[in-house]
C-alpha cells in the first residue's frame, strides 16, 4: 500500500500457488501477476497481467539449488508508457536454471499493438546473455551468444 520509488507508484500482486506434482511426476506452480508503475506527476503508466506455471524438472530431489531447474509457460499483456497494448506468449518453455543468471532457452512471442510480432529465441541451453530478436524476417543477435 502506497509503496513507492523515487517517486514512482509501485502497486501490484503476485501469487504463488503450489499445484502439487503434475503427471510427470514434477512439482508445479500456477504464478498470476498483474502491476502498475506510475511516473512522479502521472507522466506516464504501465501495466502488465501475466499468468504462468512454473515446473520444476531438474534437482528437486537434492539438498543444494545449484542443479534445480525449471520450466516456464504461459502468457501474459499490457501497456507501455506510451499507451501502446501489447500480447506475450511463451512458445517454447523458458528454461531457467538456477546457476545461470540468464535464461538458457525457450522463446517467446511478443505483439504490440500495429506493429509487427517480436519472437525472441534464447538460445540452445548455454548460460550466456544471448539471445536473438527476429522482426519481419529480420534477425537480430543481442548479448554475448
Amino acid at each position: 500500500d502506497n509503496y513507492s520509488v523515487n517517486g514512482y507508484a509501485i502497486q501490484g500482486e503476485k501469487r504463488i500457488e503450489n499445484l502439487g506434482y503434475n503427471s510427470n511426476g514434477k512439482l508445479h506452480f500456477s504464478i498470476s501477476a498483474n502491476g502498475t508503475v506510475t511516473a512522479p506527476g502521472n507522466a506516464w503508466r504501465i501495466s502488465w497481467t501475466a499468468n504462468r506455471t512454473r515446473t520444476w524438472v531438474e534437482g528437486q530431489n537434492t539438498l543444494t539449488w545449484l542443479d534445480d531447474v525449471y520450466e516456464i509457460t504461459g502468457n501474459g499483456s499490457g501497456v507501455n508508457r506510451n499507451g501502446i497494448s501489447y500480447t506475450t506468449s511463451i512458445t517454447q518453455a523458458l528454461r531457467a536454471k538456477l546457476s545461470c543468471a540468464w535464461l538458457v532457452s525457450g522463446s517467446i512471442t511478443l505483439q504490440p499493438q500495429d506493429y509487427d510480432t517480436r519472437y525472441i529465441d534464447f538460445g540452445n541451453g548455454t548460460c550466456d546473455n544471448g539471445f536473438t530478436v527476429t522482426v519481419n524476417n529480420e534477425t537480430y543477435q543481442l548479448g554475448a551468444d
